[in-house]
């Protein structure tokens, strides 16, 4: 089951669970093949092609709930990672540990947030209770979790893209919120 808050990296994208039965007499063996197949980009694509083939169905628009998408790190994005600009190149790590300690020391804690930041974050708990799927794309990380290996990244390869996001805070808080809200 996917969640409803999403935080992705630049390349992310949002994808639907696909559960793989075993029918049809397929072997286990064949059963993961299937679905290592059908969870790459590559093999979506290629089952779309086939579906369409054998089917003669067109291509879907769009879908019911389709994730909105949000980008975080944009200039005018109220809610960016401003502190990127304070900690300087390469010390992204650093930039989100002060933006955590910002929104809950003096935003939350102190009631001191931007009306701009409210007003963002006030419509996303809104999203959230209605129901609606949100995807948070930072461009702190190539990918969701990032793509390099704790053990084996170097330094400088952790400093560019870390393994947390700011976007992780925001998904907090609006949770938070929605569970107050529906309580």
């Amino acid at each position: 089951m996917a969640e409803q808050i999403e935080v992705f990296g630049q390349f992310d994208a949002r994808r639907v669970d696909i559960a793989v039965d075993s029918e049809g007499g397929l072997s286990c063996q064949k059963s993961i093949d299937k679905a290592r197949i059908t969870n790459t980009f590559g093999g979506d694509q290629l089952n779309a092609a086939l579906d369409a083939v054998k089917n003669k169905k067109g291509y879907v628009r769009g879908y019911e709930n389709q994730a909105k998408k949000f980008y975080i790190s944009r200039k005018d994005c109220p809610v960016r990672n401003f502190c990127e600009d304070l900690a300087g190149p390469n010390k992204r790590e650093e930039a989100i540990q002060m933006f955590d300690a910002l929104f809950w020391g003096s935003w939350i804690a102190c009631n001191d947030m931007p009306d701009q930041a409210k007003d963002w974050l006030d419509a996303r708990v809104k999203d959230y209770n209605d129901g609606i799927y949100m995807d948070f794309i930072c461009d702190c990380r190539k990918f969701r979790g990032n793509d390099a290996d704790k053990s084996q990244a170097s330094e400088m390869t952790r400093a560019d893209y870390p393994f947390d996001c700011h976007g992780y805070t925001l998904k907090k808080y609006i949770e938070e919120e929605a569970r107050k809200f529906n309580n």
